[in-house]
């Protein structure tokens, strides 16, 4: 295991999946190439990211009548959705801790559908929000 850490956040990578930075976004992939975890985080200037927030980042799912679950995961809270299309299978979290917007992909091609569920959800479970942490030691 490894620790991945960024301005915003940490978790810890399997030895077989690396990660690389690119421009606000970290992908990070499985040694053989079956899918890829993509990483984007959002500042809002002013309070904490709500329900509202989340849903009109998904608005475009929403609108397709995708139906969001309410997630936890790691250190964040929001809505997880799950679909497939032209481009394979496709896991999105919107999620939310404090300020931040944490936006989440994974995905495959269909024919390795959900063979990285597992790993996936462990890595995600890893997840802990270094805003909060610098937050709670400054009260």
């Amino acid at each position: 295991m490894s620790i991945l850490q960024t301005e915003w956040w940490c978790l810890e990578l399997p030895d077989e999946w690396s990660a690389e930075m690119e421009d606000d976004c970290v992908t990070i992939s499985d040694c053989d190439g079956v899918g890829e975890i993509d990483i984007t985080v959002v500042k809002k200037a002013d309070g904490e990211v709500n329900d509202n927030d989340l849903k009109d980042f998904a608005e475009d799912l929403i609108e397709q009548g995708l139906q969001g679950q309410l997630v936890e995961v790691g250190a964040a809270e929001g809505l997880y959705f799950f679909y497939d299309d032209s481009d394979g299978a496709w896991r999105e979290w919107y999620l939310g801790a404090g300020s931040l917007l944490i936006y989440i992909t994974y995905n495959t091609l269909m024919e390795h559908k959900s063979l990285d569920d597992a790993i996936v959800d462990e890595i995600l479970d890893t997840l802990i929000v270094l805003e909060e942490i610098d937050e709670q030691a400054e009260t």
